[in-house]
């Protein structure tokens, strides 16, 4: 159990950065989320990128995850 908030921060991390690329996606917010792909000079390029609202979203959502974390399953070494 003492890596379970762990755990919980990187879930909820990759989650958020889903999250936005769905909504993203599927209400057409280009500045959300975006890519580019071009494949007209005849070699593949592909680019993506994200902007750095749902990054900076994801690293608070991961922060929460990992203090809640803590909270609800201490570790049973550390005496808390």
């Amino acid at each position: 159990m003492k890596y379970i908030p762990y755990y919980m921060s990187i879930l909820g991390f990759f989650l958020t950065l889903v999250f936005s690329y769905l909504i993203g996606s599927y209400f057409g917010i280009e500045w959300l989320v975006f890519y580019n792909l071009d494949t007209a000079s005849g070699d593949f390029k592909f680019e993506a990128g994200i902007s750095w609202l749902p990054i900076i979203l994801a690293l608070f959502i991961a922060y929460l995850g990992w203090k809640i974390g803590f909270k609800k399953f201490p570790d049973e070494n550390s005496g808390n």
